[in-house]
């Protein structure tokens, strides 16, 4: 039986090797590039991990056309490469949802002065400000509630549709969407430290008053703890106007990402 077995496994077909080989490397490439599988503090063993299991179970699924085209030639690098584009570009999507909020966070502590207070940020794998980290934990129990991970996790498993591994062909112009969906992550930081921003410019501004008024205050030591308390204060109330365009975000980048995978 043994010999049975082992004669099975060499008549296994060498273009469906190939072909699970490749979905493995874009399932990699995803998670390497995804926010919350991709950072730091998810090992390396459990990325492979996943992208083998996720592999394993996507691969039954799939109808390919010509597998039997993919051979252990010179194109074989040309797949590889293009798995590995497509699968750091949708995991590059996916992180834009975190990264308009990461950007709202810079803005709101610049603007209450706690840029100095720099904290880890497991999301991102790096160090962040503690307005920043706080929103963006925030907007990681949402994306998560919301099941926003499944969403882009089907995607994914609908991409091998839509750009099928046996297929040479990518089209590099759609990558200038990004830049598209660049602007609009910027767009909606701005909106969600937006209320912030204009409550500690209107305080700056009576404090501006309030020193040339009073010149015996020291506006410069007064200001600070004034303006902490207020943007607290602010950042607490306008929170479920936050969650409310974290939803929008989310289906925004939901649609690019779907566009650009059609596009491809």
């Amino acid at each position: 039986m043994n010999a049975i077995g082992a004669g099975s496994l060499y008549q296994f077909p060498e273009g469906q090797i190939i072909a699970f080989a490749l979905i493995f490397l874009r399932m990699l490439a995803f998670f390497i590039a995804a926010p919350i599988f991709g950072t730091n503090l998810v090992p390396i063993r459990v990325k492979i991990l996943m992208s083998l299991i996720m592999g394993i179970s996507v691969f039954g699924t799939l109808h390919f056309q010509n597998p039997d085209l993919l051979k252990i030639q010179d194109d074989v690098i040309l797949f590889v490469a293009r798995e590995i584009v497509v699968g750091l570009t949708m995991g590059f999507l996916m992180r834009m949802f975190f990264f308009a909020v990461s950007a709202a966070g810079e803005i709101a502590s610049i603007s209450m002065g706690l840029g100095s207070a720099q904290v880890f940020n497991p999301a991102m794998g790096s160090n962040s400000n503690v307005v920043e980290q706080f929103q963006l934990v925030l907007a990681t129990l949402f994306f998560l509630a919301i099941n926003g991970h499944h969403l882009f996790l089907s995607g994914l498993v609908q991409s091998f549709d839509l750009v099928p591994v046996t297929s040479a062909s990518l089209n590099y112009e759609i990558y200038s969407g990004l830049a598209i969906a660049a602007k609009e992550v910027f767009v909606m930081g701005i909106k969600m430290a937006a209320p912030l921003m204009i409550s500690v410019f209107l305080s700056n501004l009576a404090m501006g008053v309030l020193g040339r008024a009073v010149p015996q205050i020291n506006v410069l030591v007064t200001s600070f703890p004034v303006t902490i308390l207020l943007g607290l204060a602010v950042m607490v109330l306008s929170l479920p106007l936050m969650v409310l365009e974290m939803n929008g975000m989310l289906d925004v980048m939901a649609t690019h990402f779907f566009q650009m995978m059609r596009g491809l």
